[in-house]
């Protein structure tokens, strides 16, 4: 077939496939003709879905919570498109030296400093970024332009929302501390009557100051993990490889976070060099929780037997409990309500928005959980 034939015959068969078919195909939804990609739809819903994974693996056994998490995910693509063509119509303008700032944001709160918390330098974030841009599928161009379009974003909210939104009354805050009083010792009537949603802010910000005031230990640990049903040749294997360990801590003077990342059998863990976190009492077991808090900061404990298996535990700080009182709260409970009622201005304009668009909604009845 001559080049000439071979050009004819691909018109003949693109004049033969519906225009924007392929489009169709590929969208989740349209807003304003505008369409969401159901490549880009996959995308923040497999990061939804990851987050999930590592806090709350269970929901996504549930359909009923799968459902809900995919329709939020489109949802708030809608609301940004809504938002953004708010932003077009105002004529908002986002230069490129905000661009520029935006993605000096994005390297600084999530790519300067590593799980483990080493601080990495200038180069070493470029390029943390640069192959986290890679592992999504996304260039630097187009990543510019998703920042350029969540500014525009930002800028419709501090523009439209915020200034309808006052700062709330010193009662109010008053009130609010007296819940939050109440939901620290563990009394949840303390949320009864309110929206769903405002229990659930009440309910996450009172075990976040629960976290913040009481006692609590900077712990990091060493497994040598032992199966429920091990024998006791098994246990006996683990807890040498812990009193090995120990050995090598004393004699050595061996670096306690590189022997966790090369030994400890809790992987989640052994990455950041075995490091916990801040453990508040009640969270471990209790032969784990009896040592951790028990020793002194700096030092490295003797081999502790749980249900499982044999650790070596390291305290790194120490904290006291504190008393929760207005004067230390008052603040972030202003900014807690404040940011309340924001979020329901936020949702009331969205819907706003929606009244006066055109959508579509071509999301599938069924699609895999990720």
């Amino acid at each position: 077939m001559s080049n000439s034939s071979k050009l004819l015959a691909a018109w003949v068969l693109a004049l033969a496939i519906p225009a924007g078919a392929a489009l169709v195909e590929d969208t989740v939804a349209t807003v304003n003709g505008i369409p969401i990609l159901k490549t880009e739809y996959q995308k923040n819903l497999d990061s939804v879905f990851d987050q999930y994974k590592r806090t709350a693996p269970q929901l996504l056994n549930d359909k009923d919570t799968v459902a809900q998490i995919r329709r939020k995910v489109l949802d708030q693509m809608i609301d940004d498109k809504l938002f953004e063509a708010e932003a077009e119509r105002r004529k908002i303008k986002i230069h490129e030296r905000e661009v520029d700032q935006g993605i000096t944001e994005v390297r600084e709160k999530n790519f300067r400093q590593t799980a483990e918390g080493k601080t990495l330098s200038d180069e070493e974030v470029e390029k943390a970024l640069n192959e986290e841009l890679k592992k999504e599928g996304v260039t630097p161009s187009a990543f510019r332009e998703r920042i350029r379009k969540q500014m525009m974003i930002r800028k419709v909210m501090d523009e439209v929302v915020r200034p309808k939104v006052k700062p709330p009354e010193e009662t109010d805050v008053r009130k609010a501390f007296e819940r939050i009083r109440f939901i620290v010792k563990g009394d949840t009537a303390a949320v009864a009557g309110l929206p769903e949603r405002d229990a659930q802010a009440y309910m996450a910000l009172g075990q976040r100051v629960k976290d913040l005031s009481g006692e609590r230990v900077l712990v990091a640990h060493i497994l040598a993990k032992v199966g429920p049903k091990a024998s006791m040749v098994e246990k006996t294997a683990a807890l040498k490889k812990i009193e090995d360990l120990k050995k090598q801590l004393e004699s050595d003077d061996a670096d306690f976070a590189e022997l966790a990342k090369k030994h400890s059998d809790d992987k989640e863990s052994s990455d950041r060099g075995g490091d916990l976190g801040f453990v508040l009492r009640g969270w471990m077991p209790s032969e784990f929780e009896k040592v951790a808090f028990g020793l002194p900061v700096g030092e490295v404990s003797e081999p502790v037997e749980t249900q499982f298996g044999y650790h070596l535990i390291r305290v790194r700080e120490k904290k006291a409990a504190e008393r929760v009182t207005f004067d230390k709260l008052k603040d972030d409970l202003a900014q807690f309500l404040f940011n309340v009622s924001l979020e329901k201005e936020l949702e009331k304009t969205a819907q706003d928005l929606r009244k006066q668009a055109q959508i579509e909604i071509k999301l599938p009845t069924e699609e895999k959980k990720g």
